[in-house]
């Protein structure tokens, strides 16, 4: 009850008293990497950077971005801020290849990310009477540690089944009563296919909420899970660089996007291409800054995320802190083709407005479209790609259970 308390303190937390934390945080989070990690101490003077001159967020754009590849080149903890014995745990982050990107955690670290899943928690009203199912990985990726943790600390009953086998999934669904599952945004299609193939009737199940993320899902994906499963369908953004799954904000029931948890992250959108700040509506790539974190905390990361600023002004739902779109995918996925510049997720958009759950965007020197439905939905398809993207992509229209399904992130664009 107390932690549920606190989690409800962050959320309802007034702009007056968000401005105030913000800004005392970050003066202090630059001094503490200025002092006690090398990485930034040398990237600050390199830049010229005088921390003292540093006095608030106002200030924030004089300092210089962070980059993945920089994380990469620090493996395995050249970043750290705290002496190794104060590490209780890693979570790594970055691509199947290359060097990976190792985050270290103080145990204040991982107090701080539970404490941000449980505003998570408060805004979708999870509690202790929840039956709660976490099918992301318990493992060096973040995906189910984060659900946890939170899930531990309020006394709910747990189902920590990861990832896979979609079959007991059901099972434990409708055998435990599970009411919350925890997993990423396209595992509900596939729970949905298996669950016709086993004679799972869905009004069995005893699902009220999901809380989905790891990857971009689009409204009209949300109205066929929702409607499938008789749930309300929550996106829970996050990344492992800042803490993990659930850690950066949350959706909350009016949907006008994500709220930002202010308080513990500095949010702002550049333009990827020269790290300009952008205005409030345009679109471009996601930069954080992490304020309450210990052992390695990032200045100015650039996420890679596609998002824009939707509004700083109270929203109606009453949390004042601010609001982004969802992300909408990441600058390495956005495709250029004819001088149109799109992302997978604007696929999808068309493509579910039909109803249609499974697809594959194949890059050659044209762009096809693969997607499991009737040969009949092409010209349509053609038609509504022409009015919202702006040109035709080849459609080719396969038999049910053709494309791969997947347990985890779902694999939509594929580069030859």
């Amino acid at each position: 009850m107390r932690l549920l308390l606190k989690a409800e303190k962050g959320v309802k937390m007034s702009r007056k008293k968000i401005e105030e934390i913000k800004n005392r945080r970050f003066r202090r989070i630059v001094r503490y990497v200025y002092q006690n990690c090398p990485f930034y101490r040398r990237k600050f003077k390199s830049a010229g950077i005088d921390v003292d001159k540093i006095r608030s967020v106002e200030d924030i754009s004089k300092l210089p971005f962070t980059t993945k590849q920089e994380l990469r080149e620090a493996y395995p903890l050249k970043i750290l801020c705290v002496p190794k014995e104060k590490v209780v745990r890693i979570q790594m982050s970055g691509g199947t290849t290359g060097q990976p990107v190792i985050i270290p955690y103080t145990r204040k670290d991982v107090e701080q990310w539970k404490e941000m899943m449980l505003r998570a928690f408060y805004i979708a009203n999870i509690t202790s009477k929840d039956v709660i199912q976490i099918t992301p990985a318990f493992g060096l990726w973040n995906g189910g540690f984060g659900f946890h943790f939170a899930a531990d600390a309020i006394n709910a009953f747990v189902v920590p089944i990861g990832p896979g086998n979609t079959r007991n999934q059901l099972r434990f669904m409708r055998d435990f009563g599970t009411t919350v599952l925890c997993s990423t945004a396209s595992y509900p299609l596939r729970l949905l296919e298996v669950a016709k193939e086993m004679g799972i009737d869905l009004n069995e199940l005893e699902l009220e909420k999901m809380l989905l993320g790891a990857e971009p899902w689009t409204e009209e994906m949300r109205k066929i899970i929702e409607r499938e499963f008789d749930v309300i369908a929550y996106d829970i953004p996050g990344l492992t660089e800042m803490g993990g799954v659930g850690t950066v904000g949350f959706e909350c029931p009016e949907r006008m996007g994500l709220h930002m948890w202010e308080d513990n992250y500095i949010v702002e959108v550049v333009d990827p291409e020269t790290g300009e700040v952008l205005d409030e509506g345009e679109e471009g790539e996601v930069v954080y800054t992490a304020l309450n974190r210990e052992a390695m905390p990032l200045i100015r990361y650039r996420s890679g995320e596609v998002s824009a600023v939707v509004s700083r002004e109270p929203c109606e739902c009453g949390i004042e802190h601010m609001t982004i779109r969802r992300i909408r995918g990441r600058t390495d996925d956005m495709i250029i083709y004819r001088g149109v510049k799109f992302y997978p997720a604007d696929v999808e958009e068309i493509l579910a407005s039909y109803g249609i759950t499974q697809y594959r965007i194949v890059l050659d020197s044209k762009v096809i479209v693969e997607f499991e439905g009737d040969e009949s939905l092409v010209l349509k398809l053609a038609r509504d790609f022409k009015e919202f993207l702006g040109f035709k992509p080849k459609l080719v229209a396969l038999p049910f259970g053709t494309l791969e399904r997947f347990e985890g992130k779902a694999k939509r664009l594929v580069k030859s």
